[in-house]
């Protein structure tokens, strides 16, 4: 059985029931070092997000939902610009399609990473080798890690309720690992050094316990959401880049189940009002 714990955001605490979740102070991304690489990662006030075009940034839903009305910026190292639009896949409570774009009132120049297109399915994620997470939170003024995919999860379903979720979920074990204040971080392909060019699969949504109490991270794929990525960017004249890359032939040793993926939803989207200066 694997359990998942609050978001991994410090922006604005949850009220969550306490018989499905659990809390923890912000640390640093276990197993993670300092780096001042990774210009595309940038800080979401107490979160991360990726830059993916001069004036768009990808994170995670629940991020996106605790900026609310208040007046954030995305910090990077190439410089910050304030946020003042927030585009979030739906409406639905945490961790379903659990996917944001925010809107940057100025643009930001930096070589952006390329987001991956194929979703990756259980039956491969064992062989997809060394992947590198990347975060804007906890360490300086970046930090990075390396991990492992062990499985992919288009939904998940809570053991105690019933209730089904639709994640889109890569899972990974370590040996680097994410915790508090690091929802909207990174995951590349690769032991990679900087992010930008890297292939981008996803971004940081919770942190999972399997059934022996081990640490995991839940990835929100990006290759799920492809669709309403180009879709919410367009009329901006602006589009994330895309790569077809092959995805590994599943492990004749390990293969995993996998529930057949829901067909993208519905959207909600709101603009901020910008603050009077």
């Amino acid at each position: 059985m694997m359990t998942y714990h609050a978001p991994l955001l410090r922006i604005a605490p949850l009220a969550l029931a306490a018989a499905l979740w659990s809390t923890s102070p912000a640390h640093a991304l276990v197993n993670g070092t300092d780096t001042s690489s990774f210009s595309a990662v940038g800080a979401v006030g107490g979160a991360t997000g990726v830059l993916i075009a001069d004036n768009w940034v990808l994170t995670a839903a629940h991020v996106a939902n605790g900026i609310g009305a208040s007046t954030i910026s995305f910090e990077s190292l190439l410089g910050s610009s304030l946020i003042d639009g927030v585009y979030t896949f739906t409406s639905d409570a945490f961790p379903n399609n659990d996917i944001a774009l925010l809107h940057l009132a100025t643009a930001i120049d930096a070589d952006t990473p390329i987001l991956n297109d194929k979703v990756i399915k259980a039956s491969q994620a064992t062989s997809l080798g060394t992947l590198t997470i990347a975060t804007a939170q906890n360490q300086s003024p970046n930090g990075v890690g390396t991990t492992t995919a062990i499985t992919a999860k288009p939904s998940y379903t809570d053991s105690s309720s019933g209730t089904s979720y639709t994640v889109n979920w890569l899972i990974t074990n370590g040996p680097a690992y994410v915790e508090g204040g690091d929802s909207g971080s990174a995951l590349f392909k690769g032991a990679v050094s900087d992010s930008g060019g890297s292939l981008l699969l996803g971004v940081a949504s919770a942190s999972l316990t399997d059934a022996f109490g081990n640490p995991e991270s839940a990835f929100v794929q990006v290759a799920s959401y492809k669709s309403w990525i180009d879709s919410t960017m367009a009329s901006s004249g602006q589009q994330a880049r895309w790569l077809s890359s092959p995805v590994p032939e599943p492990s004749t040793v390990s293969l995993f189940a996998v529930a057949g993926l829901l067909a993208l939803g519905h959207r909600g989207a709101r603009a901020l009002r910008r603050s009077a200066s």
